[in-house]
């Protein structure tokens, strides 16, 4: 009960910060825009005077904005995250043995190409030109990073690289600007470890640049996959895609 107290409280922090810089940026934005409207259309002020008051006060706004823009993705993105883990991550049984051979096959099969692979890890993409469940989403990569041993890191050079020469080697791919990986591990029993393994991801959303890292632990004894899974609440349609093309390739039904 302590940590979903804790949780609570973290969520309600990013939120009230990130509030904080929307009210800075939309209050003076309104209140430029009432008084220019009141001002001209009473005839109170030229226009011409009107445009010598507002030039300085338009570039000392759009100066705020530039300013703020950063914290105002970083909070959003924190707030994002926060309201993801109130819900405690949890098992849901697969209907196929994953981390076989044929599941890696059922994948290539699926249209997920091999990036790279070695004694430690497996990196497969696929494209997507219109995500399967939205009609108004962008061009997508999804990346499927599967560790072979539970001391991989997820967040070291290696996917990062691999990552890399993928773009490198697909030019045309180098200018889409959404990303999801979600990553695999097995475990033998779910542990301390592998529960901060789930509840690590990254929810990145700065204008149209969106990535996404979701990490999943596969427990053989069960036959189950442990994870984040939102029940009504996603913060982007890319995120939605991420959690339901999980559940599909691992072939989960609820």
């Amino acid at each position: 009960m302590e940590r979903k107290i804790d949780r609570r409280l973290t969520y309600k922090k990013y939120k009230r910060k990130l509030n904080s810089i929307l009210f800075l940026l939309i209050i003076p934005a309104v209140v430029m825009l009432g008084a220019f409207l009141v001002l001209y259309l009473n005839d109170i002020i030229s226009m011409t005077h009107l445009g010598t008051i507002y030039m300085p006060l338009m570039i000392t706004y759009l100066i705020l904005v530039f300013i703020m823009t950063p914290n105002l993705y970083y909070y959003k993105m924190y707030a994002n995250y926060s309201k993801l883990l109130l819900n405690k991550p949890k098992f849901l049984e697969s209907s196929s043995q994953l981390f076989t051979s044929s599941w890696i096959d059922q994948l290539k099969s699926d249209g997920y190409n091999l990036v790279q692979e070695d004694m430690r890890h497996i990196l497969l993409c696929k494209y997507y030109k219109k995500l399967s469940n939205s009609s108004q989403s962008d061009q997508t990569l999804v990346f499927i990073a599967i560790a072979k041993n539970r001391e991989f890191d997820f967040y070291g050079d290696e996917i990062d690289n691999g990552i890399q020469a993928f773009y490198m080697k697909h030019k045309n791919y180098e200018k889409i600007s959404k990303r999801i990986t979600l990553q695999f591990k097995k475990y033998d029993i779910i542990d301390e470890k592998a529960t901060a393994e789930v509840e690590t991801a990254i929810l990145y959303q700065a204008g149209k640049q969106i990535i996404i890292n979701l990490t999943f632990a596969y427990c053989n004894d069960k036959g189950s996959l442990f994870g984040l899974y939102p029940e009504k609440w996603y913060p982007n349609r890319y995120t939605h895609f991420a959690f339901t093309e999980c559940k599909r390739i691992c072939d989960i039904k609820e």
